[in-house]
């Protein structure tokens, strides 16, 4: 009975560290939750944005920002980080009022990718990203995006 006990014991040990390990969501240490899964935590790293945002939604496909496009409202080129940086930071945007920048460095307040993203003040006839989105991306993916931003949009 008393090895029952240690047993038990131990099993419960275990079991208590196993709920803690990781944050509420189920995601590991050094992840947050976005979507029903878990990403990278942000590091407001441009590379970041380009992984966990521009490549995974597909971005720079199907000519939407290749590059290539002919729409010079849209002639963005995400393929690559330099190219995203090129193209963002402190380029005009197309779609609004002059002056309005893509990326304003260390202002996501006023970075119209922000609004892109988010579906606000959008430029008439335009639409939120990514393409065929009907809700905004999760809140860690913006977040991340907006600290890189806010931390200077390094490329």
């Amino acid at each position: 009975m008393k090895n029952f006990a240690l047993g038990l014991s131990l099993l419960v040990s275990l079991g208590v560290s196993m709920i803690g390990c990781g944050d509420s969501s189920g995601c590991e240490s050094g992840q947050v939750s976005c979507d029903g899964g878990c990403i990278p935590e942000a590091d407001s790293s441009l590379a970041w944005v380009q992984t966990n945002v521009f490549d995974v939604h597909s971005c720079a496909a199907s000519s939407c920002h290749d590059g290539q496009n002919v729409d010079p409202r849209e002639d963005l080129d995400l393929r690559t980080t330099q190219m995203s940086y090129d193209t963002l930071v402190d380029v005009e945007s197309q779609q609004m009022a002059p002056n309005s920048l893509l990326v304003a460095p260390n202002d996501s307040s006023a970075s119209y990718l922000i609004d892109k993203l988010l579906g606000r003040n959008l430029a008439e006839g335009t639409a939120l990203m990514p393409s065929g989105a009907v809700t905004p991306l999760c809140a860690a993916k913006i977040d991340g995006v907006r600290a890189w931003i806010d931390a200077g949009a390094n490329p």
